[in-house]
């Protein structure tokens, strides 16, 4: 399956994480919720930075 059949689609709520949905066609319920819904590079330039991770005992 092709990242475009799975059709992601980003939802954050303050104080939470990003829920990624896919194949959502109602956004409905989660905006009834009080989430929001945020595109693909703005959910992906909300992660840290992967040099700025560490692994214990490295």
């Amino acid at each position: 399956m092709s990242d475009e059949a799975k059709n992601p689609r980003y939802f954050t709520k303050e104080g939470e994480g990003v829920q990624v949905v896919y194949n959502l066609r109602d956004a409905a319920p989660y905006a009834e919720l009080g989430y929001e819904e945020v595109d693909e590079a703005a959910y992906l330039a909300s992660l840290p930075a992967s040099d700025a991770l560490t692994v214990e005992g490295a």
